[in-house]
Parts: C-alpha cells; structure tokens; sequence
C-alpha cells in the first residue's frame, strides 16, 4: 500500500500540467514573502487626529487654556511597511498628538510645539514624519463667570419699521441679565451684552408688536475677542434669545374722569368736569383689547366734592396704562363746578348704624359726643336737602380693627355714611369721619 501511494504522488511530479501550476503557486508565494519582508518602506497621511491639551499646565496652576474645537484636529503623516500603517491597522484613535508643556503666569496666547506617538499597544515598526501644523496657538488666563445686564438691539432703523397710525417703541431683550463665562481679561473689558435682532423686510410694516430670534453681541473697551465667551443658559432650542419689538397704535383722545359714592342721579348722567388738557395724544398696544375712545386720568370721590368749584390734579404715569406722547405733560387739571349746590348740617344721631365685621359674642355702641359724627355735612340741591333727615342717614363701621381686649371707646374710621331715602337721589355726605366705638361681651 505505501509503494503505491508513494507511486501516485511521484507520478505528479511526471505530470506536466500540475507541474506547471505548482510552479506558479510556489513563485507568487515566495513573491509575497520577498515583498513583505523586503519592500521599501511607504507613507500614509492620517487626517483629524486630535491634539491633547492634559499636559499643558503645571500642577496647582489656576490658569485654564482655552481655545477653538475645530483648530486642535491635525493631519499625522507616518511611514513603515505597507501592512503596517494601512487603515485597518493605524486609525486616527491610535494616534496620540500632544502639545508641549509651558510655564504659565500670565493671560495671552502661547504658542506650542505639537508632537505625535503611536499609542501602545499598536504593533509594527510605524515612524511619525510629520504633524501639521507643526505647533498650535492656545489662549490661557484665568476663568470666571460674570452677571452683566442685556440690552436689545435692532439692525432695522426704527423709523422705517412702521407708518401710518402705528409706531415702534424700544425694542425689549427677552432676559434683563446673563451670566457670561470666559477669560477674566476678556471680561474685564466687557462693557455691554446685546440681544441683537433684524426685522425681515417681508415682515414690513409692522402692525402688532413682535417677538424675533436674535443673537449675542459684545462691545468692549478697547481690543478683546469673544470667541472663548460663554453665555450660560442660553441655547437656540430651550432658551433661545430674542427680541421683543412693541408696537403701539397712536391717535387723540379727549380726556375724562370717573367717579365713585356720587348719587344715584349722577350714575347714568355724570357731572360735567373741565380737564386741561382736553384731549391728549397717546399710544397703545392694539392687543391689549382696549378701543379708548376716551382715556380716563383719575377717580373724583364724592366725598371728596363740596359745594364750590373743586380742583384735582392727576400725575401723568404707568398708571394710565397708555403711554402720553407729549413728555412735557406731567399732570391734568380737572375742575368740577358744584357752587350751584347747598350745603346742610345734620347735628342729631343718625337713624341706622351697621357694624361690618363683627365679632357675634360682643356688643357694640357709638359716644355721638366724641369723635365728629355729631355734625355731618351733607351737599346737594337746597330742596333735596330739606327733605333730609337724621334718620335717613346711614352709617358704616369696620370694627375688625377694634382691640376687643380694651376696655372703653376707642376711635376709628367710619367706613361709609349714606343717605338712605326714597325721595332725594342728588345730595351726598361730604368729608371723612371718625367714631368713638366700644365693644362689650355679651
């Protein structure tokens, strides 16, 4: 059996064509060796490699670098044999680019010197060539984080943003503050932070007030650049900044004012008061869902009213809630003529007395002989006021604000006096008052 198999392997080496492919298998094989193991040694360039800051700053150092992402990625070019350094066996994590240390003891831009390795534990015989750039500039100073206040600011010239009956205000940055975070000599020179916003063209000319994205600006004293600064808290998904710009609608109206405790007959058909100015010119914002066809400056109470020519004076402010053009107006003047009225005096004790507010274990009485409800002064047409009586008076009194641990009177505001009749509807109570009450258990 061993005769015979040794006769078939033998009998190949007879055979012309195995001979002929053997012969081609063997040369490629020891082709490949020779390539291998003495071909010259080739050139890769690997790109985006990733330059390592770590070791830059002395230990205890209370200096930070800073600098720009997108300039610490450089290409690394290394040499060896080709089945060492192709993709597949060198990627750019295998790389280590590193930049050199540097004593640190003030702010400015340091330039290093970048050098590359191959990291361990990558095999074969790689050599690095180059690296480029060959050396990184890199900003260092100290790092704080600063409050500074926003103020908005629109591209647009403000004029142009409107016309006809409406006008544009100052725009509004949608934070008051920020907090900046950067290089502390970047932000000694920091002077203002803008929310800096551009009405696009189509959106002309504005009739509503409007909210637009806008950016952050910086203006310093003297040369600085922001690129390292950080404003925190702000992002363009959650928290984006914008601008708010109002718009108001202007236009003249006369002026007027209301009032409050008149009689029943002044209700429906007010007294006629004389305002200076008469009219005035204001704006508005149109969404407010107010249509003023006549801007209210005050509140005439009419216990405040006697039977003569009544003078008030109101301050023009944020309390209109619109906004008075003309900024040389600071107040309106209104007169109410009552001179055509009577006056009386009622000297008797009241008809009705109502305690507001009471205390249910308690009792509660009024000295008419202190305090000045012993002479109430009532004002209205001289015929209505014949008709009136002590006992068509009512009076009002809060007794929360009694000390139910005291004994003996004690003097407090009365709320409200009122003249409780079916026939007279023009007269009122002028003036404030006091009562001496007491409050005993029952």
């Amino acid at each position: 059996m061993v005769n015979k198999k040794k006769s078939k392997i033998e009998s190949l080496f007879y055979n012309n064509k195995f001979l002929m492919v053997f012969s081609l298998i063997l040369a490629i094989v020891i082709w490949g060796a020779a390539k291998i193991n003495y071909s010259e040694k080739t050139v890769r360039t690997v790109s985006d490699v990733k330059v390592s800051l770590s070791n830059t700053l002395s230990e205890g150092s209370d200096y930070v670098y800073f600098v720009d992402d997108e300039k610490l990625y450089v290409d690394v070019e290394i040499s060896g044999k080709a089945y060492n350094i192709n993709s597949n066996a060198v990627s750019k994590d295998d790389i280590i680019v590193e930049a050199g240390g540097t004593y640190i003891d003030s702010s400015g831009y340091k330039l290093l010197t970048l050098t590359a390795r191959v990291a361990d534990g990558v095999g074969g015989d790689i050599e690095i060539s180059s690296v480029t750039p060959s050396s990184i500039a890199v900003y260092y100073d100290r790092k704080a984080t600063y409050t500074f206040n926003v103020e908005a600011k629109l591209k647009n010239d403000l004029e142009a943003l409107s016309e006809g009956s409406y006008t544009v205000g100052q725009p509004v940055a949608s934070l008051s503050t920020v907090d900046i975070t950067g290089p502390v000599t970047v932000l000694n020179k920091l002077q203002n932070v803008y929310f800096e916003a551009e009405i696009p063209e189509e959106s002309l000319p504005l009739t509503a007030s409007t909210e637009v994205p806008a950016e952050i600006t910086y203006k310093f004293d003297g040369a600085a650049d922001s690129k390292f600064l950080i404003c925190e808290g702000i992002n363009d998904e959650s928290n984006p900044p914008t601008v708010t710009v109002p718009v108001s609608v202007v236009g003249k109206v006369p002026v007027g004012v209301k009032f409050v405790n008149q009689p029943a007959v002044y209700t429906e058909n007010p007294p006629k008061v004389t305002v200076s100015p008469s009219e005035v010119e204001i704006s508005y914002n149109p969404k407010d869902g107010n249509d003023y066809d006549m801007l209210y400056v005050g509140v005439i109470d009419f216990r405040e009213v006697s039977n003569k020519v009544n003078t008030v004076e109101f301050k023009v402010d944020e309390k209109l809630g619109v906004n008075v053009v003309d900024k040389t107006l600071k107040e309106f003047t209104v007169k109410l003529d009552m001179s055509h009225m009577s006056s009386k005096t009622l000297e008797s004790a009241p008809g009705k007395i109502v305690y507001l507010n009471q205390d249910n274990n308690f009792d509660y009485t009024v000295d008419f002989d202190s305090g000045n409800l012993d002479s109430i002064v009532l004002i209205g047409p001289e015929e209505s006021l014949s008709k009136i009586t002590a006992e068509d008076i009512q009076i009002e009194i809060n007794v929360s604000s009694l000390n139910l641990a005291r004994s003996g009177a004690q003097n407090i505001e009365v709320s409200n006096i009122s003249i409780q009749s079916d026939e007279v509807n023009d007269c009122w109570v002028y003036g404030k008052y006091t009562a001496m009450v007491s409050a005993t258990m029952k």
